[in-house]
C-alpha cells in the first residue's frame, strides 16, 4: 500500500468533547477526498483501494462513524449531525473545498454533506449506496423492517456480528464459506486473499468498543434522513454509480435516487456487484470526482 503519511491511527478531539478518529493517506498537498465507509466499517476501508486514488495525486480521508473504530458514541445522533463533524475535521486539516465519496451505508452521509454543506464540496459521488426509506422505489431493503419492528432481533444480529470478528482468522474463513453466495463478480474480487484480509480487518474494527454504534447506525437507516434528496443544490454535481447485480443494495435504489437529485450522472453496470463496482470502476469514479 502506498501510504505516505505516518499513522493510519490519527484521532481529532471535536468542540463537544469526543474523539474523532480518520485515517490520512496521500500527500499533504493533493487534491482532498472524504471517503465515507460501508455499514459495518471504519478508517481502514480506505487502505484497500487508497493507493489507486493517491497514484493520482488525491489524498484520501475516512473518518471512523461515531461509535465505530477510533470515533466516541454519540447519543442521539442524526444523519445530519455528520456533515458537522466532516467539516470540524477539513478545518483542523486546513482543507476548505473537498469532494466526498460513499460507499454502500457510507452513501446516505456523501449525500447528507450534499445537502447541508454544499458549499464546501467540489463533488459527491454514492456508490452502490442505500437510499433513503421515505424514497418510493420498487424494492427496499428488508432489514429496515426488521430493524424498525423487530429492533430487539437487530440487535441480536449486530452483537453476534461482532462477536464473530474477535478472531480474524476465523472471520475469514467464514467469510469465504459465504462468498459461495454472493454474485459472481464480487465473489472474483473477494476472493482475493489481500483484499479479504483487508475487508475483513476494517469491518472487525467498526467493533472496536463493541455492537452499540453498529446498532445505533442501523436504526439512523431505517428511519427517515430529515431532508429530501430534491433538495440538494442543482449547484453540485453528485454521481452515482451501481451494479445491477448488486444482491446488497438493489440497484433500484441508485436509479431512484439519480431520478430525484437534481444535477445527478447515474452509471449503472450490468453484471457487477456490490463490491465490484469500486474495484473494476475506481480509476473512473476518481477522474469524476477530482476533475
Amino acid at each position: 500500500m502506498a501510504v505516505v503519511r505516518d499513522t493510519i491511527d490519527h484521532t481529532l478531539t471535536l468542540k463537544d468533547g469526543r474523539k474523532l478518529g480518520y485515517i490520512d493517506l496521500g500527500k499533504k498537498d493533493a487534491k482532498p477526498l472524504f471517503h465515507f465507509h460501508g455499514f459495518p466499517g471504519s478508517r481502514l476501508e480506505a487502505m484497500i483501494l487508497a493507493d489507486r486514488a493517491i497514484v493520482k495525486n488525491v489524498r484520501v480521508i475516512c473518518i471512523d462513524r461515531p461509535g465505530m473504530g477510533l470515533s466516541d458514541f454519540k447519543e442521539n445522533r442524526t444523519l445530519l449531525d455528520w456533515p458537522d463533524d466532516v467539516v470540524e475535521l477539513a478545518d483542523a486539516l486546513e482543507i476548505d473545498k473537498f469532494a466526498v465519496e460513499g460507499i454502500s451505508g457510507g452513501g446516505p452521509y456523501a449525500a447528507a454533506c450534499a445537502y447541508k454543506i454544499p458549499e464546501r464540496l467540489t463533488s459527491c459521488g454514492i456508490i452502490s449506496g442505500l437510499a433513503s426509506r421515505d424514497l418510493e422505489i420498487e424494492k427496499n431493503i428488508k432489514l429496515f423492517s426488521v430493524i424498525r419492528i423487530f429492533p430487539w432481533v437487530f440487535k441480536l444480529m449486530i452483537w453476534i456480528q461482532s462477536r464473530g470478528m474477535k478472531d480474524l482468522e476465523k472471520a475469514e474463513k467464514n467469510m469465504m464459506k459465504a462468498l459461495k453466495k454472493f454474485p459472481e463478480a464480487d465473489r472474483k474480487i473477494l476472493e482475493d486473499p489481500q483484499i479479504l484480509s483487508l475487508f475483513i480487518k476494517e469491518s472487525a474494527e467498526a467493533f472496536r468498543h463493541g455492537s452499540k454504534g453498529a446498532y445505533y447506525e442501523g436504526k439512523i437507516y431505517a428511519r427517515s434522513w430529515g431532508f429530501n434528496l430534491e433538495d440538494i443544490s442543482p449547484k453540485l454535481k453528485v454521481y452515482i454509480w451501481h451494479g445491477d447485480a448488486d444482491t446488497s443494495v438493489p440497484i433500484a435504489m441508485g436509479r431512484g435516487m439519480c431520478k430525484v437529485i437534481p444535477n445527478c450522472v447515474g452509471k449503472f453496470y450490468p453484471g457487477e456487484g456490490h463490491y465490484s463496482t469500486i474495484f473494476k470502476y475506481y480509476e473512473d469514479i476518481i477522474e469524476a470526482l477530482i476533475s
